[in-house]
C-alpha cells in the first residue's frame, strides 16, 4: 500500500488537450489506436459472455441462444484473442517509441490489423453457429487459427525489419518485444494442424494455453513496462534495462520447460514430473525480477511521495500495472506453484481450483497489463479530469475486488469438489449441487467485475474520442 500511496496525489483541475510532449508521433502509432480500441471493446463483451455464462451454471434452465459448451468456448476464445490483438497494438506503439522511428511499413500494420480482426470475429461467429473442434481454449476451426498466424507473421516481420534497419541502435526493450512476437507466431503454428494422436494434440494445445502467457506475453509485457517508465521519465534506462535483459531470459527458460506441469497425465513419459515440478520453480523467479523492474523504475525517478506523478493519465496506467504485479505474484506464481506439485494436481487437476488460477494467472497477470498499455495509448495527449480520474481509479478497484472475489469463490469450490468428489468419492452431480452457494458468490463477484470493466472502457473510449482528431493521419503528424 506504501507504494500506491507514494504515487497517488491528489488529482484536481479540469480536462485539457495537451501539447504534444517532445517525442515524435508515428504513423504506426495512429494505427496501435485501431488495434487497442478493438481489444478493449472485445474485453467488454467478453465480461458479458463470461457473466452470462457463470450465472447459466447457477441456473441450467436460463434461456440462452448459445448452448452452454459454446458460449464456453466462446468465453475462452475472447481470455485468449483480445489481449493478443491489444498486445500488437502495445508493441507497434512501444517499439517506435523506444526506437524514436518509424517502423518499416505501416501499411503492412494497417493490413494486420484487418487480418486479425476478421479471424478473430471469425471465431467467435463460427463458435455462436456451434461449429467448433472441440479443442479447449482453441476451440475454433483450425482455418482460422492459421488467419490468426498470418497477422502474426506480418508483424514478426514488419519488426525484424524494422530493427534490422538500424542494426547498431537496437534497444533491449525493442528487441525483447519482437522476440516475444516471434514466439507468439511459433507457437501458434502447430495449432493449427490436426492430430490423431491425443498426447500430441495436449502437448500441443499447451504451447497456446500455457507459453503463450508465461514466455511469448512475458517478453512483450516486460519490453512495455520497460519502456513505459523510460519513454515517459519516470526511470533512468539503464537501470531498468539491466533487470531486463535476466527477466527476458528467466521467462524464457522457466516457461518453455514448465510446461512440463501440464504434461503430468497426458500420456507423456513420467520424466515430466520431474521436469515440470523443478523448473515450476524457476517460473516465479522472472515474476520476482518483473516486480523488481517495476520498483526500480519507481525508485530511480526520483519523486518523493510529496509532489508524486504529475500527470494523472500515467498514475491511472500505474494502477493498472501494479494490478497486474499483484497477480503475477498471488495468481499466477503462488497458486500456480501451489498446484503443479503433483500429489496436489493430482487430486485438483480439472476442477474449479484450476479455473481460479486462470483467472488470476491469465485476467490478473496479462489483462491488466493490456488495459494498461491500451489507455495509456488511446488518452495520448489528454489528461482525464478530476472526476475522470476518480472513476478511472474506482473502475481499477471494482476491477480488482471482483476478480479476488471470483478467485476466492471458485478456488473454495475447488477445495470442496476436491474433497468431495476425489477424496470422499461422492457421485459428481452430487457434488456440483453443494457447489452452488459459491457458484453463486463468483456470479456476483463477476457482476462488479463487469461493472469495473463498462466503467474502465468508458474512461477509455471517452479518452479516444477526446483525441481521435489529433491522432488520426489527416492531423498531419
Amino acid at each position: 500500500m506504501k507504494l500506491f500511496r507514494a504515487f497517488s496525489s491528489q488529482a484536481s483541475g479540469r480536462h485539457r488537450v495537451l501539447a504534444r510532449p517532445p517525442q515524435r508521433v508515428f504513423l504506426v502509432q495512429m494505427i496501435s489506436r485501431r488495434y487497442c480500441l478493438a481489444a478493449v471493446t472485445l474485453f467488454a463483451v467478453q465480461s458479458m459472455v463470461a457473466l452470462a455464462g457463470a450465472l447459466d451454471l447457477v441456473i441450467p434452465d436460463l434461456p440462452s441462444p448459445i448452448p452452454f459448451e459454446f458460449g464456453r468456448a466462446i468465453h475462452l476464445g475472447f481470455a485468449v484473442l483480445w489481449p493478443l490483438i491489444g498486445t500488437m497494438g502495445m508493441v507497434y506503439y512501444f517499439t517506435a517509441a523506444e526506437l524514436n522511428r518509424e517502423v518499416f511499413s505501416p501499411r503492412l500494420a494497417r493490413w494486420q490489423f484487418g487480418i486479425v480482426l476478421t479471424f478473430a470475429l471469425s471465431v467467435y461467429l463460427s463458435l455462436s453457429l456451434r461449429i467448433g473442434n472441440g479443442r479447449e481454449y482453441l476451440e475454433g476451426m483450425p482455418l482460422l487459427y492459421l488467419g490468426i498466424g498470418l497477422a502474426l507473421l506480418l508483424a514478426a516481420y514488419n519488426l525484424v525489419r524494422t530493427l534490422w534497419a538500424d542494426k547498431h541502435h537496437i534497444t533491449p526493450a525493442a528487441a525483447i518485444m519482437t522476440v516475444g512476437v516471434l514466439f507468439l507466431l511459433i507457437l501458434l503454428l502447430p495449432n493449427a494442424l490436426h492430430y490423431n494422436n491425443p498426447t500430441l494434440d495436449e502437448a500441443a494445445k499447451f504451447w497456446v494455453v500455457h507459453l503463450w502467457e508465461e514466455m511469448a506475453f512475458e517478453l512483450t509485457t516486460a519490453g512495455f513496462i520497460a519502456t513505459f517508465f523510460i519513454v515517459s521519465g519516470l526511470a533512468v534506462r539503464e537501470q531498468v534495462e539491466k533487470w531486463l535483459y535476466l527477466e527476458a531470459g528467466l521467462a524464457v527458460s522457466g516457461g518453455l520447460y514448465s510446461t512440463g506441469h501440464h504434461y503430468f497425465w497426458i500420456g507423456v513419459p513420467s520424466l515430466w514430473l520431474l521436469l515440470g515440478t523443478l523448473i515450476s520453480l524457476l517460473e516465479v523467479v522472472p515474476v520476482a525480477m518483473l516486480v523488481q523492474m517495476t520498483y526500480v523504475g519507481f525508485k530511480s525517478s526520483k519523486l518523493s511521495s510529496k509532489t508524486g506523478i504529475k500527470s494523472k493519465r500515467e498514475k491511472l496506467t500505474l494502477w493498472l500495472i501494479l494490478s497486474s504485479l499483484i497477480y503475477h505474484v498471488l495468481g499466477a506464481s503462488v497458486l500456480g506453484l501451489m498446484i503443479t506439485i503433483p500429489w496436489v494436481n493430482l487430486y485438483v487437476h480439472g476442477t474449479y481450483t484450476t479455473s481460479a488460477h486462470a483467472h488470476l494467472a491469465l485476467f490478473g497477470s496479462m489483462g491488466f497489463l493490456v488495459l494498461a498499455a491500451c489507455y495509456y495509448i488511446l488518452s495520448w495527449g489528454s489528461e482525464p479530469t478530476a472526476k475522470g480520474y476518480k472513476a478511472g481509479v474506482l473502475a481499477v478497484l471494482l476491477l480488482n475486488i471482483g476478480l479476488i472475489g471470483m478467485g476466492t469463490a471458485l478456488l473454495v469450490a475447488g477445495f470442496v469438489q476436491t474433497y468431495l468428489w476425489r477424496i470422499l468419492g461422492q457421485d459428481f452431480m452430487q457434488v456440483r449441487f453443494h457447489l452452488t452457494p459459491y457458484l453463486l458468490a463468483r456470479v456476483l463477484a463477476g457482476g462488479v467485475f463487469a461493472l469495473g470493466d463498462f466503467l474502465l472502457i468508458w474512461q477509455i473510449y471517452t479518452a479516444w474520442w477526446r483525441t481521435r482528431k489529433q491522432n488520426s493521419p489527416s492531423s498531419g503528424h
